[in-house]
């Protein structure tokens, strides 16, 4: 393939292919803008001002609907994107997301085709089926590839199906371990994928909307820091304000994009499918049955499999739970917070309900959902609703 041509169709720039120069950050009338419904969106696609009043979640065992467990690809010294020899055939690995799996997709997909446009062939296998593999398919396919995908499971039973999945890239390194070009990367993935992810916002067949957010903290908060991609990436952004919501004593603010798994893996599939893309059902246990496909060229987007699979000792799980709550249409704001008596807790608005968190549990390969953490997250988060002003 034409190397000019595949980075055209990828839709990779200069800025993408550098890692090191940020994009300019958008003008306040353009970052106002994105808040806006699209042509015959309804009222509710809207979200209300960040000091506007909040209606309390309502949080009760009667109101649970299900609990899932998922373990999350935590990789101490932060995502692997690099390209490398396996035998004969070239790989690029995409793996390690913790946390910011759902957040990053769309930026690392593009920065790992960047890296598969210099094998030179047309041909590619992606392993893995959550939300990175789909992402990375999907970007291939755009740039003129025959992909395959080869997945042990696919939605809806992946480990991106289990994500929180609000739009604030998170739990991705341990600071100790980090390189800067690593930070550098997750910086200009975030951007690639904010800026993708707006075209999919309010758009009900991929689940993609706009909500408010706010972390809560009982002590001043370190403002110096941007967040992950730059604070340009958080429209409406306020930081460590006194006197927030919920009767916490400092808080952070911003807009940001809620995505639902199940609506929107569901629409990747249907979209990587209908443009002529392969599903495989295999499980791999060792590299040398990934060294047996037919393809040379190989994207591993495996997750925590990638550890066992490619002997990569820094992936561990980091368990998280959830419980969902019945719908409220008059939820359109999401916090993070941790409090004295029940610890950290989280909540976001879904259309298919409200969810609660509150669990990063490092090196838990427990599946099974607790009963104890379901009635902390309900309890806790029915505090909240009564802490409310």
């Amino acid at each position: 393939m034409n190397r000019r041509k595949f980075l055209a169709a990828a839709g990779v720039g200069v800025t993408s292919l550098t890692g090191c120069v940020a994009s300019k950050n958008p003008s306040a009338a353009s970052r106002h803008s994105l808040l806006q419904a699209p042509p015959g969106s309804t009222a509710d696609a809207l979200v209300q001002p960040i000091s506007a009043g909040m209606m309390p979640v309502k949080s009760s065992i009667d109101r649970v609907t299900r609990t899932i467990v998922g373990l999350r690809p935590f990789r101490k010294p932060g995502p692997r994107l690099e390209a490398a020899k396996l035998g004969s055939k070239d790989i690029v690995h995409n793996y390690g997301h913790g946390g910011g799996g759902v957040s990053l997709s769309w930026g690392v997909a593009e920065l790992a085709a960047t890296l598969v446009k210099d094998f030179g062939r047309r041909d590619i296998a992606v392993l893995g089926s959550g939300v990175i593999g789909l992402s990375t398919a999907i970007q291939l396919q755009r740039a003129g590839a025959e992909v395959t995908i080869y997945a042990k499971d696919f939605p809806p039973y992946t480990t991106s199906n289990v994500a929180g999945a609000m739009w604030h890239p998170v739990t991705l390194f341990e600071r100790e371990q980090v390189t800067d070009a690593t930070l550098r990367m997750l910086d200009l993935a975030s951007q690639i994928a904010f800026r993708r992810f707006i075209g999919y916002a309010n758009d009900p067949t991929y689940g993609v909307y706009w909500i408010r957010q706010y972390s809560l903290s009982e002590s001043p908060m370190d403002a110096s820091v941007p967040y992950t991609g730059g604070d340009s990436l958080y429209p409406g952004l306020i930081r460590n304000r006194k006197n927030g919501p919920f009767g916490f004593a400092y808080h952070d603010a911003y807009y940001t994009l809620m995505i639902d798994p199940d609506i929107y893996l569901r629409a990747l599939m249907r979209d990587f499918t209908s443009a002529g893309g392969q599903l495989r059902e295999v499980a791999f246990d060792t590299a040398d049955d990934v060294e047996g496909l037919a393809e040379r060229s190989i994207v591993n987007c495996t997750g925590l499999g990638a550890g066992k699979l490619f002997d990569d000792e820094s992936v561990i799980p980091a368990r998280g739970q959830l419980s969902f709550l019945l719908p409220q249409n008059d939820i359109d704001y999401g916090y993070a917070g941790v409090t004295k008596d029940y610890g950290l807790l989280y909540t976001f608005p879904r259309k298919t309900g409200v969810l609660l968190g509150g669990s990063v549990g490092k090196n838990d390969w427990d599946l099974r959902p607790r009963e104890d953490e379901v009635r902390r997250m309900v309890e806790g988060h029915a505090a909240m609703a009564a802490r409310l002003s």
